[in-house]
């Protein structure tokens, strides 16, 4: 990462000031680059590719076949979960966070000698102390066959699981099994979530919250083709956890830099945005960097970016008492920026 310029660095250190939530992040999309090292310092003696500034993804085959080649071999124990998420939960804590929710991908449980719930503590063991952590499994649109469809039951049942996630390519057929596996979520306590609206338009947004009956849409994004569908989510609250760092680098229909990023026009809008840094492993980049490119691309002012991290805070599966704690601490943060505006 470059060094801070004495004009970025006053902004970089307001946007880790900020009480905030990263609300969308893979874990495994999060490997800390010196564990892959230690694993095998030949094969990763040097930076990958995808990590040079110019570099975009030609399309989200293509970054799955580098999630395999870099990170597929890796998550093999729920000690390697631990590991990575230390490393990743520090540096969450580093820049702020009072909160993270993070999936790890179910079916990865399939080749492993550890349960779901065992690599579930393993993460949670590793958060430091401060950090509220939510586990979340993430499963693609066709993993409900064979012993998945086991796997996706038995983990209803997990006390260990704090909710589930539709991830993966959004093209596969959205199947009957996802709107009632997501209700028997619901019905076992879990949180349910969903991608959509990244590769997919606005339609696709209506049919996961007509049959997931989701109130949070990781991305989200392409709700802007639609009026109806913005209107939509402003009348039931929907929250979109988007990351405008990743949707550039994996070259998101119409966003070919920053500037075109919809974030500004959803926000304005008075949609319900939250920032977060997605896949950072494999998009080089960290929460703080989102925020920065927020203030610096969009014109997000020092005061609005107090407000996207307040609809953080705001979204985050906590008590009341604990959210009201850190919104107090915020509006500390948003008088001096008042001040300082």
């Amino acid at each position: 990462m470059p060094a801070e310029s004495p004009a970025v660095a006053p902004l970089r250190e307001f946007i880790r000031a900020l009480p905030k939530a990263e609300t969308h992040l893979h874990m495994e999309g999060a490997c800390p680059f010196e564990l892959l090292q230690r694993a095998d310092p030949v094969r990763h003696a040097r930076p990958p590719v995808f990590w040079e500034e110019s570099f975009k993804y030609t399309s989200f085959n293509q970054f799955m076949d580098l999630y395999v080649a870099y990170c597929g071999e890796f998550f093999t124990s729920a000690e390697r979960y631990h590991d990575a998420a230390r490393i990743v939960l520090a540096t969450c804590a580093a820049q702020g966070c009072r909160y993270v929710e993070t999936s790890f991908h179910l079916p990865t449980l399939l080749s492993m000698k550890d349960t779901g719930p065992e690599v579930i503590r393993a993460i949670k063991a590793a958060a430091p102390r401060g950090l509220e952590l939510r586990v979340f499994a993430g499963m693609c649109h066709d993993t409900y066959q064979g012993a998945g469809k086991d796997l996706v039951d038995d983990a209803l049942s997990w006390p260990e699981l704090d909710g589930i996630d539709l991830h993966g390519c959004e093209d596969l057929p959205l199947e009957p099994w996802t709107g009632e596996v997501w209700a028997r979520a619901r019905r076992a306590g879990k949180f349910t979530k969903a991608h959509a609206g990244e590769f997919m338009g606005a339609g696709f947004m209506e049919r996961i919250l007509d049959e997931l009956g989701v109130t949070r849409i990781e991305h989200g994004i392409r709700s802007v083709e639609s009026q109806a569908t913005l209107a939509r989510l402003r009348r039931e609250g929907i929250a979109l956890d988007v990351c405008p760092l990743s949707n550039v680098k994996l070259a998101v229909s119409g966003i070919r830099s920053m500037a075109d990023h919809p974030i500004r026009r959803l926000f304005d809008a008075g949609i319900t945005v939250t920032v977060s840094s997605d896949d950072p492993f494999f998009l080089n980049n960290t929460l703080t960097q989102e925020y920065e490119a927020l203030h610096r691309d969009l014109g997000f002012s020092r005061s609005e970016l107090v407000r996207v991290a307040e609809n953080s805070l705001r979204v985050a599966l906590v008590p009341e008492h604990v959210r009201g704690a850190w919104l107090n601490e915020l509006a500390d943060v948003a008088v001096r920026t008042a001040v300082a505006e």
